[in-house]
């Protein structure tokens, strides 16, 4: 199954392989081996040798676009494919069901919102702390996918969250 896929911006064609046990995945024509499993919703990926955790949030489902937490980092992506779950549906799809440019950042799992660092109207720099969401007994700072201003604060602090749960809509 071949996939273009923008990272932040920058479009990766991917071309994703059965091999034995586990996975060829080719990026830009650059093969790299793949071994993958799922648990509880995260991802375990081991790719040349290296662990990653990785959690997927489609917003909305079906679309394409994804906020992707690797390592605890933010990574916005959106997915297109000639067939399969995350086909495109259209230039006009958006993240999380807004216009293009608009980028949402969900929960990555369920939690309490600890702190909002942030409010409407205010300048954010890539990866820059928005909200600290606890969750499992620890405390995560999630990030900006990108740099832009808030247009929407969609929780306050103290308030229990589900993942995939909107909190913070950057224009």
């Amino acid at each position: 199954m071949t996939y273009d896929v923008e990272i932040n911006g920058r479009v990766r064609r991917v071309e994703v392989q059965r091999a034995g046990r586990g996975y060829t995945v080719g990026v830009d024509g650059h093969p790299h081996a793949a071994d993958v499993t799922t648990i509880n919703g995260t991802w375990s990926l081991i790719l040349d040798g290296r662990s990653h955790e990785i959690v997927l949030i489609e917003q909305p489902p079906r679309s394409g676009n994804l906020t992707v937490h690797v390592n605890g980092r933010v990574v916005t992506a959106a997915v297109g494919a000639s067939r399969g779950p995350w086909a495109r549906r259209g230039p006009e799809a958006g993240a999380g069901g807004h216009p293009p440019g608009v980028r949402t950042l969900v929960a990555p799992m369920p939690g309490k919102v600890v702190k909002v660092l942030v409010k409407p109207g205010d300048a954010v720099a890539a990866r820059q702390g928005l909200v600290v969401v606890e969750a499992m007994k620890m405390e995560n700072e999630l990030r900006a996918p990108k740099a832009g201003t808030v247009s929407e604060v969609k929780v306050s602090e103290g308030e229990s969250v589900e993942a995939g749960a909107i909190l913070v809509v950057i224009e």
